[in-house]
């Protein structure tokens, strides 16, 4: 794993910092890699390992205010989405027209939105997400004795947005750690680069974003039956509130809320999104031993 040539690029983003992690894999088709909330790849080094060993390239973001970029600029969830669509544009125009989506918890919730707006996605594979219009998605925070004042909350949280843009709310101010915490097992990661806060401005935005239910793609959604943040019953009913062309809903066997840093788990969801991208079109590439460190590639 730590043999790969692993390259990282500066993106244009509509004046926004983005760079992109590339595990290359000549020959394959590229996975685009959203990560959860606060988080980057760095992370998320099994479940990009595991994506490599599958057949594909990887492409992972250190979006706007994450990972490697500045962590003091400002940012809504539009920006996170638009890196995103701007990162795929970069490797239409390097070459790779075969390209599917995953993420991972907020990064799930970026993956169904990418898939809701681009019309060249082969395929989105949200590891737990939900619509942030729903009912539910109010469930996961800490005001979930609000849900039926809904709409007063987002106007509240969009009214400071405009007085105070950049003032930090850490993790635990609006999620419960515990849950996040809950159920996880043989969890790999490292904390190098993660925020500890978001600005007001961009929970304001997460709270006001109302996705379109249509994906232009096929969509497999994957989450463990133990997560107690991302419930079974929120996700059913997200599942159940998307049209696709085609959709899939897999239940991992455990793992909690964290099942996207379980080794074993990470190989059991890039195999079955593997399975599901060579069934509609994009190549895979699979190699007897890893690519060696070296010069930097020029592209994937």
């Amino acid at each position: 794993m730590h043999n790969l040539a692993i390259v990282t690029r500066k993106l244009p983003s509509h004046n926004r910092e983005l760079q992109l992690e590339i595990w290359p894999n000549p020959g394959a088709g590229v996975m685009l890699f959203y990560p959860g909330t606060m988080l980057s790849p760095f992370q998320y080094r099994p479940m990009l390992h595991a994506l490599r060993q599958a057949g594909f390239a990887v492409a992972a973001l250190h979006l706007t205010g994450h990972g490697l970029n500045r962590h003091s600029t400002g940012f809504t969830f539009d920006d996170l989405l638009q890196n995103g669509l701007d990162a795929e544009n970069w490797l239409r125009q390097s070459g790779y027209s075969k390209i599917a989506v995953c993420g991972h918890s907020q990064g799930g919730i970026l993956s169904l939105a990418h898939a809701a707006a681009s019309s060249g996605i082969v395929a989105s594979f949200p590891i737990t997400a939900v619509l942030p219009q729903m009912r539910e998605a109010i469930y996961l925070t800490r005001f979930a004795a609000l849900a039926d004042r809904r709409q007063k909350i987002e106007a509240v949280f969009a009214a400071l947005a405009r007085w105070l843009p950049r003032l930090p709310l850490p993790l635990h101010a609006y999620l419960a750690p515990g849950r996040i915490l809950a159920g996880a097992r043989r969890t790999v990661t490292d904390r190098r680069k993660t925020r500890f806060s978001y600005p007001l401005q961009f929970l304001a935005s997460l709270f006001n974003t109302h996705l379109p239910t249509t994906m232009r793609c096929p969509v497999c959604m994957f989450s463990a039956r133990n997560d107690a943040l991302f419930t079974t019953a929120i996700i059913q009913t997200t599942f159940d509130s998307l049209e696709a062309p085609a959709k899939k809903l897999v239940w991992l066997s455990g793992g909690g809320h964290l099942a996207a840093m379980n080794p074993p788990l990470c190989r059991f969801t890039a195999r079955t999104a593997a399975a599901c991208c060579a069934g509609l079109g994009l190549p895979l590439h699979l190699e007897s031993s890893p690519i060696t460190s070296g010069d930097a590639p020029h592209g994937l």
